[in-house]
């Protein structure tokens, strides 16, 4: 697709003459759709057990007129290698192509357009029903969600300044891994600096005729800005003492990641998990952390819950 869009520029720049080019070098400005605070879906955001589908909603904006747009998502699931998976689930990847032309008349616009509105029901993205993209079940877990846009000019957005948009989002489905801590107050888990942190609550494998046994638990506690990593550089930098990586099982996603053999592989008991020579240890000199809990089963089905640590 990225050679699509390039040809599509270099078309666009053999029909423009040198004034015109000199007049528009600026890429689209990719923003919030009409009336709406923030681009849809927002970095970080969870869609829930229950929904099997996603809103997309954005706005694209260029003076000289917009040539195309494109949506892609692909999983987020370990850093783009690839595991093996059960046929009878499926990643979710979209690529959606915004053009004049566009064969699905929800992606289509006016030719020499300056100004693209994103925020309609046809232009929702489902994995499930009968207007899902996916044949099968699709695989729990994270996913990356990018916007990319070139004017008449062949002027493209691009992730080397930013101007592309970028977001991670996470499918939970009933038939993943369920995470559970059952100790929070007012939402958050209490801990003392310098003492092991109590977390109470459990990871196992649900009832659901999908769900399959647990397989990798990876478990950090780290630092809220660190969040923003997007999973695949955190296990590379190593965390240093102040902080806390534990894994059991063998990861089916990410080379390398893997541990002792798990204590069950259809519940745990995160209070026991976390005791003795892996308790956490709260460090000193922080306000707020993350605990990061990461669960695999067999299928390749992807739990990611954050939870967030007050440090007295």
């Amino acid at each position: 697709m990225r050679y699509l869009m390039l040809g599509l520029a270099i078309g666009f720049f053999s029909c423009e003459t040198d004034d015109d080019q000199l007049r528009d070098m600026e890429a689209p400005v990719i923003g919030a759709a009409d009336g709406r605070d923030a681009i849809r879906p927002g970095h970080g955001e969870i869609r829930a057990a229950t929904t099997d589908h996603m809103h997309v909603r954005f706005s694209v904006e260029d003076p000289s007129g917009i040539a195309q747009v494109r949506v892609d998502i692909h999983n987020g699931f370990d850093g783009h290698t690839h595991g093996r998976i059960q046929t009878d689930f499926e990643l979710l990847n979209v690529n959606d192509i915004y053009s004049p032309d566009a064969s699905n008349p929800s992606f289509r616009f006016p030719q020499g357009a300056t100004r693209l509105n994103v925020d309609g029901t046809g232009t929702d993205i489902y994995w499930g029903g009968n207007n899902s993209r996916v044949s099968g079940n699709v695989l729990a877990g994270p996913y990356h969600f990018t916007i990319q846009a070139i004017d008449i000019h062949g002027n493209q957005t691009s992730y080397g300044d930013g101007s592309n948009y970028l977001a991670t989002f996470y499918i939970r489905t009933p038939y993943a891994p369920e995470v559970s801590v059952t100790n929070l107050h007012d939402g958050e888990i209490e801990g003392e600096a310098g003492e092991a942190l109590e977390v109470e609550g459990f990871i196992r494998k649900t009832s659901h005729t999908l769900s399959t046994d647990l397989k990798f638990v990876w478990i950090r506690l780290m630092e809220e800005e660190d969040e923003h990593d997007h999973e695949h550089h955190a296990h590379a930098r190593r965390l240093s003492g102040e902080f806390y990586e534990r894994m059991w099982g063998s990861s089916t996603w990410r080379q390398g990641l893997n541990g002792p053999e798990l204590p069950s592989n259809t519940e745990i008991n995160l209070a026991e998990l976390l005791s003795g020579q892996n308790e956490i240890i709260v460090p000193a000199g922080e306000d707020h952390l993350d605990l990061v809990i990461w669960v695999e089963d067999v299928a390749g089905n992807v739990s990611r819950y954050v939870y967030e640590v007050h440090v007295d």
